[in-house]
């Protein structure tokens, strides 16, 4: 049911749909998915609140509005040092433990009167390049010895409904390491979302956003403090509700979510899908069916691949190990390029020098991809972007 304060936000919010998400067909309502929308769109504020359900923000965060990251649902802006942008701090450690003071985000920005967990920005460095965290100060303490700290950019969300129904029996047959994940309720499932397929559902890929970049409890993740750490004393003292983000509220978010179109399939008639093909990268970016029997069109196998140590960036995450990373989506390469690099850190600045990371399993690919004549290798690329 839409809350009925978002009732006038709704008929603000319709007309915009048309642009972001598909026409409802018949006996469909997108109502649930205008409200997810203004959700989506909405910049989030502190507690105590008037508004019910719309504070909850921080103490600590590193986003205001869903969109703020994802804008449009696309991939985050890639920028020479900015976070906050779409990008974000990860912390880990090899274990696939958070940091005792930081946890598993570095939250960068504070409420008036807290302290944000760091003052930190990043830089480009070397030739390929690779991101350089740089942190002027950690206000909290030192983080523990064997904590790394690495950029992640948030990912696209386009097509995210047609990749949720895509069932998990396809996906175990491709050539990946299944992320295996032990659910809260204690129960087996395959992990598919985020970089390193660190969750199962797409709820609690909302609920662990909404914790970890505004600071927002959950149902699934209850708790005023968010991330906030027994040495962060003032963000776990801060006012708040053990649940601060209603489960409507989430459930019209993840209504929208599903409504995003997926983008254009690519034109596999092209001689570049076939040297794609030739060069073993199908092996990885699979073209996957759903429960129907419908191709998916998204150049993912969902499953996790050694990358070997170029991208090893020392955290485990999930049941991925340091150097494993979901295979990425390819058929919102021309948006995430759009907006400014490729990879789970936006190193990248085009196809090519994405391909040079690419090391462990997918070297073969790789070296084959860098054997083709620059006009072949062209064909891929044109093929990819949609040229």
């Amino acid at each position: 049911m839409v809350p009925r304060i978002l009732i006038a936000l709704l008929l603000a919010a319709m007309p915009a749909l048309a642009d972001g998400v598909h026409k409802p067909s018949r006996g469909e309502t997108n109502l649930d998915a205008a409200a997810g929308w203004a959700l989506f769109k909405r910049p989030w504020i502190s507690s105590p609140s008037s508004l019910v359900g719309g504070g909850g923000l921080g103490p600590m965060y590193d986003a205001r509005s869903c969109d703020g990251c994802h804008a449009g649902g696309g991939a985050g802006r890639v920028a020479e040092d900015a976070l906050g942008v779409g990008l974000i701090l990860r912390v880990g450690r090899g274990d696939g433990s958070g940091d005792a003071v930081y946890g598993r985000q570095l939250q960068t920005h504070a409420l008036p009167g807290f302290d944000p967990e760091a003052d930190a920005a990043f830089h480009w460095d070397g030739a390929p390049r690779v991101p350089k965290v740089d942190v002027a100060k950690f206000h909290y303490g030192a983080p523990a010895d064997g904590t790394h700290i690495a950029l992640r950019r948030a990912p696209s969300l386009l097509g995210i409904g047609k990749l949720e129904q895509i069932p998990e029996s396809e996906i175990l047959k491709g050539s990946g390491r299944p992320a295996w994940l032990t659910e809260p309720d204690g129960t087996r499932a395959l992990g598919r979302w985020g970089w390193k397929a660190v969750t199962a559902g797409l709820p609690r890929q909302v609920e662990i956003a909404f914790q970890r970049d505004f600071g927002i409890a959950s149902s699934g993740l209850p708790g005023a403090a968010g991330e906030c750490t027994p040495a962060e004393k003032a963000c776990r003292d801060a006012p708040g509700e053990a649940v601060e983000l209603p489960d409507n509220f989430r459930d019209v978010i993840l209504v929208y979510l599903r409504y995003f179109h997926a983008p254009e399939k690519r034109n596999e008639a092209l001689p570049g899908f076939a040297l794609f093909r030739g060069a073993g990268c199908l092996a990885c970016h699979a073209v996957l069916k759903d429960a129907s029997a419908k191709e998916v069109h998204a150049y993912t196998d969902l499953m996790l691949h050694d990358m070997g140590p170029g991208l090893d960036d020392g955290i485990a995450e999930g049941a991925a190990k340091p150097s494993e990373w979901r295979t990425a989506a390819l058929w919102d390469l021309p948006q995430s390029l759009a907006q400014g690099g490729l990879l789970h850190d936006g190193r990248a600045r085009d196809i090519a020098e994405a391909v040079s990371w690419h090391g462990g399993e997918a070297s073969q690919a790789r070296d084959a991809f860098n054997a083709l004549s620059p006009s072949k290798r062209k064909l891929i690329e044109d093929f990819l972007l949609g040229r």
